[in-house]
């Protein structure tokens, strides 16, 4: 079997907002492996005469979680992640997007976020909510969310953990999943666009 798809990470980073800028949306589909990546990469769909593909991946903890047999509640570690993210990699071309779930401690997040950098993943994606998560799936749980001030803290310190300037920090606000309703996600997102 030959090398298909090959990305610097440089290069494969940038993808993602450049697209972003050219088209306004992205079209992003889940791996969890490297088959699953490999689907994505190679999907496709003739409509009106174009033919359409995804533009990236989104490697999610829940199904990085289900595949391992795990729940989705942040037992997987950063290494085993960054594992599942490799093997994502070696198989594509196209850029990641990563569920970083709370991010864990902000020392844990500022490693996790340096080590997806120098791996050619274009953003993390964090959730506002307190370690250990509870999935937004599960409406038995009780959401709790953490201080958004701690948490605008967190994504400043993502920030600053960058190795380039095009990789990105994103927050999730669980306000609404909370039941705190949309001032509160207003609140909260005006605090975390200050922190970066």
């Amino acid at each position: 079997m030959s090398l298909r798809f090959n990305a610097n990470p440089d290069e494969r980073r940038s993808k993602l907002i450049h697209t972003i800028h050219q088209n306004g949306f992205v079209r992003i589909i889940e791996a969890h492996n490297g088959l699953s990546a490999l689907v994505g990469e190679t999907a496709s769909v003739e409509y009106k005469g174009q033919t359409i593909t995804y533009d990236g991946f989104w490697e999610s903890s829940l199904t990085d979680s289900a595949s391992k047999g795990l729940p989705d509640a942040e037992i997987v570690g950063n290494p085993s992640r960054i594992h599942t993210i490799n093997e994502i990699l070696s198989v594509t071309s196209k850029p990641m997007i990563v569920d970083g779930d709370t991010g864990g401690s902000d020392v844990q997040f500022e490693y996790f976020v340096r080590d997806l950098d120098r791996l050619g993943v274009s953003a993390v994606i964090i959730e506002d909510k307190v370690f250990p998560k509870r999935n937004s799936l599960d409406a038995s749980a009780n959401q709790t969310l953490e201080d958004p001030d701690s948490f605008a803290r967190k994504i400043a310190r993502g920030r600053d953990a960058r190795t380039t300037d095009v990789f990105m920090v994103i927050a999730r606000l669980e306000s609404l999943i909370a039941g705190l309703g949309v001032e509160d996600a207003i609140l909260r997102a005006k605090k975390y666009i200050e922190a970066g």
